[in-house]
């Protein structure tokens, strides 16, 4: 069944009208044009490896994709998105967490091979200087409640403006400027804390 497309139809509404239509697959086409590199940015984010990002990224498009035909949200999609995003890396993360904890247990130093070139020192030190910091950033993001770590990465990660986030939030410009202020403050202290009690 063909539908034509009103082109002044807003992209939110014209992504849902498909999906309740049953054209998932032009729906899911608009889904990931609009917001797939967006997405895909906050779960490499999040879970801090281009690989693992790509993995939640791919699972958050899938399940938005599969929740889109009951979707009843009043907000817009980015901001449901970006909560599926969220949910499915926390998820991701518990679960590395726990097989990592299962092989480290039953891994022996002992067969563990040696790097076959080691990189120059200079270079070791920069990048690790560089995962430090990301990882320090990362631990202080991660204190932040959702939706306020979605809205400071919205913001912050991907340009969006205040105005923009408050119109999708669907809550005054004021209030999201205020917790964006709120969650960069406490960031900023917890890279503080973090910073004192270095080595």
């Amino acid at each position: 069944m063909w539908m034509l497309l009103d082109e002044t139809e807003p992209l939110d509404s014209r992504i849902l009208r498909l999906a309740q239509a049953g054209q998932r697959k032009e729906a899911c086409r608009l889904l990931v044009e609009a917001y797939g590199a967006e997405i895909l940015g906050t779960c490499i984010n999040r879970m801090g490896s281009p690989a693992g990002g790509e993995d939640a990224a791919q699972d958050t498009m899938a399940r938005a994709l599969v929740a889109l035909e009951n979707y009843r949200g009043t907000a817009g999609l980015r901001p449901w998105l970006h909560r599926i995003a969220a949910n499915r890396c926390i998820d991701l993360l518990r679960s590395r967490r726990s097989r990592l904890i299962r092989v480290a247990e039953q891994v022996e130093v002992d067969h563990v091979a040696a790097p076959e070139r080691p990189m120059p020192v200079e270079v070791a030190e920069s990048q690790a200087a560089r995962g430090r910091a990301l990882a320090a950033v990362r631990d202080a993001l991660s204190v932040i409640k959702e939706p306020d770590r979605t809205w400071v990465e919205l913001h912050y990660t991907h340009g969006l403006s205040y105005d923009e986030i408050a119109a999708e939030a669907d809550i005054s410009r004021a209030a999201v400027k205020q917790r964006i202020w709120r969650a960069v403050k406490r960031v900023r202290a917890e890279l503080g804390d973090l910073e004192e009690n270095a080595p």
